[in-house]
């Protein structure tokens, strides 16, 4: 049998509101009913595009996730630009949103991280997986700089791209604390002026 086609405005605008609604919240604090008064979609209309709470859970860390990877490739694409200039760059992107944003702002999916332990098991491993992506595309380019002589072959990449994830996720947590920009300035200056320094 062919399965329906599915409004996506209508599942993005859903997705959206949830979003926000998590982000102001929790995702254990937020019931569907609010989410979808705030979507001003029926309430039996959810599960014609998600099949659970969990499901939609899920659904807003891959679309979070995809946008962030999708943002990065041009920039880490860029072959006209040294390999570590280019993972620098990925990060002064994220500070320039956070900057947009206001110190205050705050991603879906270390929102989510932090209540790990409450959730599904789905929705934890959701969460994994998006971090394990980041950290992959880092390594990448973490190993281009190594091939190209800008990087002391010393480091692991998966393990130093694992490290990059962890420094700023901490940078980003004590971003909102402070109200201040300056806790990623600070990730900033010691990773790329002082850990990443040392060549070949």
């Amino acid at each position: 049998m062919i399965p329906p086609v599915r409004d996506q405005t209508t599942r993005e605008r859903i997705l959206e509101v949830g979003r926000q609604a998590i982000l102001r919240k929790s995702f254990n604090s937020c019931g569907l009913s609010e989410i979808l008064q705030g979507a001003g979609v029926p309430k039996g209309s959810f599960y014609h595009y998600f099949r659970s709470k969990e499901d939609f859970g899920v659904a807003l860390i891959e679309r979070a996730s995809e946008e962030y990877l999708e943002l990065l490739r041009p920039i880490l694409g860029d072959r006209r630009r040294p390999a570590l200039e280019r993972l620098r760059a990925v990060f002064e992107q994220s500070r320039q949103e956070c900057a947009a944003g206001g110190a205050s702002c705050q991603c879906i999916i270390p929102k989510l991280a932090l209540e790990t332990s409450q959730l599904s098991e789905p929705v934890h491993a959701a969460v994994k997986c998006a971090y394990d992506q980041w950290s992959a595309v880092l390594a990448r380019v973490i190993r281009e700089a190594q091939a190209a002589g800008e990087l002391g072959r010393q480091h692991d990449p998966d393990r130093l791209a694992n490290i990059l994830v962890m420094l700023w996720e901490g940078a980003t947590i004590r971003m909102q604390i402070d109200k201040s920009l300056r806790p990623l300035d600070d990730f900033l200056a010691f990773v790329f002026d002082s850990l990443l320094r040392d060549r070949v």
